[in-house]
């Protein structure tokens, strides 16, 4: 229908037929075609009834994705591994690790930054909206998860829990972590087509409007307030 008799239809009536149509194949459960009988066969709404989180579905689907015809899969016990893994472990612990530093220590406002790692993750946007334009959603994915590594990284090499201890080191801790959130500001703007409600909730986080992809350009500068880390 979307590649014969709506183009068709379409090319009739004098409207533009469609560029592309972007397919994929079939979902599996548990590396099964859906049941009911076998009990694989899961719904948008039977999966809400059980009190989840729809962008976690939704970020599972989008590191599987690519622009073939191949079946992805629904694996229940990787599903849960790569929530925590990737979204709890190391996109959501980069503030977790941060914030609270800047609200007791320093009124909760940033400080100047302009590192060597903040530039490298701006320029990567380029090459992670080519993967959003080309529908390779997985590969999206791996790249923005392979800077919120490096991020944590950095927040593991400079180990602000042991700057807090040390006499005359205030402005570092402030620094890193006031760099830590800026690098967390920009895994949210790559994130937000896939997380856009968790997306809201870092903006209101960082006391900051609707992030845009061409916010990536900038950093939130020194003085910048932010809100209470939930």
């Amino acid at each position: 229908f979307h590649t014969l008799f709506w183009p068709a239809v379409l090319h009739g009536a004098g409207y533009r037929p469609p560029t592309n149509v972007f397919v994929h194949g079939f979902l599996t459960v548990n590396g099964q075609k859906m049941s009911k009988s076998r009990g694989t066969f899961i719904t948008a709404e039977s999966y809400l009834k059980q009190g989840l989180n729809p962008e976690w579905l939704r970020y599972y689907y989008a590191a599987k994705l690519n622009a073939s015809m191949e079946d992805i899969d629904l694996n229940l016990d990787d599903f849960i591994a790569r929530v925590n893994s990737d979204l709890v472990g190391k996109y959501v612990n980069i503030a977790s690790r941060c914030a609270g530093f800047i609200h007791k220590r320093f009124g909760s406002a940033l400080a100047a930054v302009s590192g060597d790692l903040l530039a490298e993750v701006q320029v990567a946007g380029e090459t992670i909206a080519a993967h959003y334009e080309a529908r390779e959603y997985g590969k999206a994915m791996r790249e923005i998860m392979a800077l919120a590594d490096r991020a944590n990284q950095f927040v593991n090499d400079h180990a602000p829990w042991e700057l807090a201890k040390k006499e005359g080191m205030d402005a570092e801790l402030h620094r890193v972590c006031s760099e830590a959130l800026n690098l967390f500001r920009l895994l949210t703007i790559y994130l937000k087509p896939v997380l856009p409600a968790l997306a809201q909730q870092v903006e209101s986080f960082l006391k900051i409007e609707p992030l845009r992809w061409s916010d990536a350009d900038q950093s939130l500068g020194a003085g910048h307030v932010i809100g209470n880390y939930q």
